[in-house]
């Protein structure tokens, strides 16, 4: 009889969409990696009306006992952490609540691959909330998909590539981090460990986006107003001609301990590039500088590499005669960089996140959707403060650590997006 559901669920959503009007729109990779531009995909604005959409005719039930909730994440290859964030989701919860589904690789090109992802979450009545981590380019057709198959579903959006007001009209929920206001953070976390400078290492590419220049603004404003010396290092892009990579490699590898040297010791380094984070930190480390994060925030973002430490662990398990491994969980990971760094003599001088920021809107997600399945929360209305008593309550159930989140809605030009969350996390020494 479910075969038999899902078999007319997809023929008439096929039908339904080859009946629509077809407004299409171009969607473009905003990310950094190179990735080709996608195809042109469908979208639907408002959920088609027809018998898909009828509660009874996908036999919802209304038991809050009865539910399940899909993850979708990239693959292993295009997101370690975010693909890994699911197992101890499904650990907690069983592998009967949280379903976990992976976006296909080259997802620029297969949209209608993420659709059929989508249209088989909508076809299973006992899935109520879908959290999608990361939120790559297409993902807004593969939810119009879903949302006409589906209105009662709970949509969160985490690691956002699609436009924020687009985003918006679908998710009832959405996480991106608030990188103008780290920059003060940067700065307030420098002064605690008892900086003297800052320093904003950038090339102009990086400073022709939005978010980053905000950040260096509230940087440069925060040092300027705790009397903090504000640095600018302009470094060769990574990505630039003559060079390239290994003409910034350099740049670290050669210049950093001579501007540290002028500068003192006392100096904190901030970049704006992943292509330098590891060199980085360990130049930190040989010269005695300081650290206070990561372009992308997380303590598995080249510390265990930059500490010499290897981050999977066998778990004892084996498929087909190969040995299965596990990434060392947040609270183990924290307790070998500090004694690598407590060996070196520089504990206090470097910080991280206690967690990865994609582990955390996916936790944040799930935890959310179940209150909400469980009417604990207004359907309507996010509540800022049952989502950041969750975020604390993830940190500490991970790594031990006492550190909070900070929760904002996001302001365009001053049009708020009350379902549209920026987050950050407090800083942990190591």
């Amino acid at each position: 009889m479910k075969k038999m559901i899902c078999i007319i669920l997809i023929v008439c959503t096929i039908f339904m969409l080859a009946s629509c009007d077809n407004n299409d729109f171009p969607l473009e990779v905003k990310s950094d990696n190179g990735q080709p531009e996608a195809e042109m995909l469908p979208t639907h604005n408002e959920p088609l009306e027809n018998e898909l959409t009828d509660k009874k005719a996908l036999e919802i039930p209304d038991e809050p006992d009865n539910w399940k909730i899909a993850i979708v994440t990239n693959d292993f290859m295009n997101g370690e952490e975010e693909f890994l964030s699911v197992d101890a989701l499904v650990h907690k919860w069983g592998e009967d609540r949280i379903i976990h589904r992976a976006w296909p690789r080259q997802f620029a090109q297969e949209g209608e691959q993420m659709i059929s992802i989508m249209q088989e979450i909508a076809a299973d009545p006992e899935i109520r909330a879908v959290i999608i981590t990361q939120a790559v380019i297409n993902t807004n057709a593969a939810v119009d998909a879903l949302l006409a198959m589906r209105d009662d579903m709970f949509v969160v959006y985490a690691s956002i590539a699609e436009d924020p007001a687009e985003v918006a009209k679908r998710a009832n929920l959405a996480f991106r981090l608030n990188d103008p206001l780290r920059g003060e953070v940067i700065v307030m976390q420098a002064l605690e460990m008892g900086a003297e400078t800052v320093a904003h290492m950038w090339f102009p590419r990086h400073m022709s986006i939005p978010s980053f220049v905000l950040r260096y603004d509230n940087m440069r404003h925060a040092a300027e107003r705790e009397g903090i010396n504000f640095v600018e290092l302009i470094i060769p892009d990574p990505a630039g001609d003559g060079g390239g990579v290994q003409r910034t490699l350099q740049y670290i590898n050669q210049d950093i301990p001579r501007k540290v040297e002028m500068l003192g010791s006392d100096t904190v380094l901030f970049a704006t590039t992943c292509a330098v984070m590891l060199p980085l930190i360990r130049q930190v480390m040989a010269i005695g500088a300081m650290f206070v994060d990561v372009c992308c925030p997380s303590p598995y973002h080249r510390y265990p590499t930059a500490f010499g430490l290897e981050i999977f662990v066998p778990t004892g398990q084996y498929v087909e005669g190969e040995p299965i491994y596990r990434m060392l969980i947040s609270r183990d990971l924290t307790l070998a960089m500090r004694d690598v760094i407590y060996a070196q003599g520089m504990t206090g001088r470097i910080s991280t996140v206690p967690v990865s920021q994609s582990m955390l809107w996916t936790a944040m997600g799930v935890e959310y959707a179940m209150r909400w399945i469980n009417n604990e929360v207004d359907k309507d209305i996010i509540d800022l403060d049952v989502l950041t008593e969750i975020g604390r309550e993830f940190i500490w159930e991970e790594t031990g650590e006492d550190a909070g989140v900070t929760l904002e809605m996001l302001d365009v030009d001053g049009y708020v997006y009350p379902n549209f969350i920026l987050t950050l996390m407090d800083y942990i020494l190591l």
